[in-house]
This record gives C-alpha cells, sequence and structure tokens, in this order.
C-alpha cells in the first residue's frame, strides 16, 4: 500500500522533473502555490498510523482484489505526510464530480533552482484511467497533450501490468480499484520499461543474477567487477552495443537497490534470489547514487538525473544524513558513464574493450577522500560562504574534472 500511496507523488513528481528539463526551469516562483498544512491533530496521526498498518498487514497476504476509498481530507494527510519525508514541499487535492485537482510546491533551496516550483494538475475521468486536462507549471501552462505525454508512460505501465482497474473521483472521496500482488512493484517496473526493450533488460538480469550466485558466501560484491562482467556478456556478435548496455544499466541499477524486475504478465509467485550487496569504494550508497544517476540518464537526459540527485541531496541536507559531495559525485559519474555506455556504437564498443582487461575503481569514479559529507543545510551554507551559488559551482566543476580525469573518460589520442 505504501508503494499505492508513493505512486501518487511519483506521478505528480514526473510531470515536475520532466518540465524541469524541458527548460522551465526558470519559471519559478518565490512562495510556494500551497500554504503549508496545519499541522496533524493527535487524532490525525493515529489514524494514519493504524491504517498504513492495517495495508502493510493486508498486503503481507496473498494476492487479492481491493478498493482503496479516502475522502479528500483522508488523501491531503497521506500525500503531505509522504512529501514531509521526501522533501520541503506541501500539496493539496480537491476532489470533484469525475475529476480531482492536484497542486504541489516543492521548495528549491539552492543553485540556479533557487525558489519555489508550483505544480498544479487537473485530473478527469476517462475510462478506467484518468487523463490529464491541464497543467501548469509555477503559473506557465503546459498543453495538456503534452503533461499526458508525461504521465502515459506510468498509466501504461500500470496497464500493462494489469494493477489498477478503474480510478473513480467524486466530491466525497477518491475510489481506486486494483489487484494486490505480492510481485506488485516488480511487475510495475517491468511495465515501466519498453516492451521492445524489457527482453534485454531481463537477459541482463538473469546473466547478473547467475554471476552472483557463482561467487562465493554472501560477501558484497564490487561494483567494477559486476560492470565488467556484465559488459562482457552483452558484447556477443550482431548485438547493439548502446541497447545492450542500456539494459544492463537499468538491471544493475534495479539490483544495487534491492530491487528486481518482472514482466508485466508474469504471473509466477516464485521470488527472485534476494540481491547481493554492491559495493563502490567499499560503500553501498555509492553504488547505488552511482548507477540510479546512470539509469535515469538513459531513460530521460542527464539534467533530470542531475535534477534528481541534487534534490536527494538537499532532502538529506534538511534532516536526513546530510548534503554529501561524495553522494554528488557518485551521480554525475554515474551519469557520466551512462554517456559513454550509450552515446554511440562508437562509445559502446570502446567501454566493451576497456572491459576486457578489467574494471577497477579509478577507471570511472574519482576518490572522494576529501569531500565534504553530513552537511546540515546550515552547515552546508556556512561552508560555502556568502557566494553560495559561486562556491558551489565551483565544487560540481572541480568534480566534473576529478570524473574526466578518469581513464574511462579520457579522450582517447587521434
Amino acid at each position: 500500500m505504501r508503494f499505492l500511496l508513493n505512486g501518487l507523488l511519483w506521478v505528480a513528481s514526473l510531470g515536475l522533473f520532466a518540465t524541469l528539463v524541458l527548460g522551465l526551469a526558470l519559471a519559478l516562483d518565490r512562495g510556494p502555490l500551497v500554504a503549508e498544512p496545519a499541522p496533524p491533530s493527535p487524532a490525525e496521526q493515529t489514524w494514519a498510523a493504524d491504517w498504513l498498518a492495517k495495508q502493510r498487514a493486508h498486503h503481507s497476504r496473498a494476492a487479492s482484489s481491493n478498493r482503496l476509498e479516502l475522502t479528500e481530507p483522508q488523501v491531503n494527510l497521506l500525500l503531505n505526510a509522504l512529501l514531509g519525508r521526501s522533501g520541503q514541499g506541501q500539496a493539496q487535492v480537491r476532489l470533484g464530480a469525475g475529476r480531482a485537482s492536484l497542486a504541489l510546491s516543492l521548495k528549491l533551496p539552492l543553485d540556479q533552482l533557487d525558489g519555489y516550483l508550483n505544480l498544479e494538475l487537473e485530473l478527469v475521468e476517462d475510462g478506467p484511467l484518468p487523463r490529464v486536462e491541464s497543467a501548469r507549471v509555477a503559473g506557465l501552462p503546459i498543453p495538456g497533450a503534452l503533461a499526458q505525454a508525461l504521465v502515459e508512460q506510468a498509466l501504461q505501465a500500470l496497464d500493462r501490468a494489469q494493477m489498477v482497474h478503474e480510478v473513480r473521483f467524486t466530491p466525497e472521496r477518491l475510489t481506486l480499484d486494483y489487484d494486490w500482488h505480492p510481485n506488485m512493484v516488480e511487475r510495475f517496473s517491468g511495465g515501466m520499461i519498453a516492451s521492445d526493450e524489457l527482453p534485454l533488460v531481463l537477459a541482463a538480469q538473469e546473466a547478473l543474477v547467475q554471476y552472483a550466485a557463482a561467487q562465493p558466501g554472501r560477501k558484497p560484491l564490487p561494483l567494477p567487477d559486476l560492470l565488467a562482467h556484465l559488459l562482457l556478456e552483452t558484447a556477443g556478435a550482431g548485438a547493439d552495443p548502446v541497447a545492450s548496455h542500456r539494459a544492463l544499466i537499468l538491471a544493475l541499477a534495479a539490483y544495487v537497490n534491492g530491487q528486481s524486475i518482472r514482466a508485466p504478465d508474469d504471473d509466477s509467485t516464485e521470488p527472485h534470489a534476494r540481491p547481493r550487496l554492491v559495493l563502490l569504494r567499499g560503500r553501498v550508497d555509492l553504488s547505488q547514487h552511482f548507477m540510479t544517476s546512470a539509469a535515469l540518464a538513459v531513460q530521460g537526459t542527464d539534467a533530470l538525473s542531475s535534477l534528481v540527485g541534487w534534490y536527494k541531496e538537499m532532502s538529506d541536507a534538511n534532516g536526513g544524513s546530510g548534503f554529501s559531495f561524495a553522494d554528488m559525485t557518485a551521480n554525475r559519474a554515474g551519469i557520466r558513464f551512462a554517456r559513454l555506455a550509450t552515446e554511440s556504437a562508437a562509445s559502446a564498443r570502446r567501454l566493451q574493450s576497456i572491459a576486457r582487461k578489467g574494471l577497477r575503481e579509478d577507471d570511472f569514479m574519482p576518490r572522494i577522500d576529501s569531500l565534504p559529507e553530513g552537511l546540515s543545510q546550515a552547515r552546508f551554507e556556512d561552508r560555502l560562504g556568502a557566494d553560495k551559488r559561486g562556491e558551489y559551482q565551483r565544487l560540481i566543476e572541480q568534480i566534473d574534472r576529478h570524473i574526466e580525469s578518469c581513464r574511462l573518460y579520457r579522450q582517447p589520442p587521434g
């Protein structure tokens, strides 16, 4: 059930991030569209905790058909609780007859994205799943067709995974009829991948699982070893190296995050082997940052991947593990790796040629010993000094120079 609730926020975020990538980042507001909601009462906190606990208990059992019904205040309570965990933001949902509106405000505190990103969506019933009637970002209108395209992939994934049967809006409540499967998240992940690409991703995942099973014990696996193995596995005669590399990046990104991918029509209940921990510079989190950013880059753009990684770090600075320039280095190195692996057939084959001799961390990920980590937002701003934007940009440029000096990314002679 937490997956479904996060899905509401995630679908909205698709529009948010994609719009930034499309060049509307300068259309930020100085203030939030949505006022900060009043803190939930003790009774509301108890209801939310009890409701989530009941959903978790229910969904720990076998597959089942379900109906989710939430009033407008309940939707807003749960959605703002999720936003509170993921960053500085607030949202408001209004339900009507056959329609719903969503207003979302996210605080983007530093760099060129100083200000608030305000998103408005109007959803209307249109068959089993809703469509986007209109969208506005920071007060600028976006064509409904563009907004619809941004959520189309998610809606198609829901349909292919045969998860959601119907969504209905009334002034009184949101009603969602859906099927629960133990492998629900895996099937949804598969549905998010293009149909012609999914077989390659599943093949890369199987090669990864077999390699991990052949390694002794349950010790963590080094990311360079996994990358080298998969690059050689996909270098078969006649194979499209760019398509193969896209697939291995997506499969490995899921694996390092402890997830599996399953075909949307796969009804088997047999669980996949539990992924092993994967290390980069001796850390699990760096392998996750590296591969997640690489996957976002091949599925979207470098700008999208950079923004997601940057916003995650700013969320950490506001009460999480703290802002980490080491994490940002892994994010940006992952983006650079994805570009090399998929930019052209020539660059992809060059990467395969290097991988035949084995890969080391220094080949694709700079050392992080001198980079500041665990910075709260206050410490982060103190460290940057008066010229926050300028100093931040200088640090990022320094990181990028270190990345470009890695063996994989240096331009070959001639």
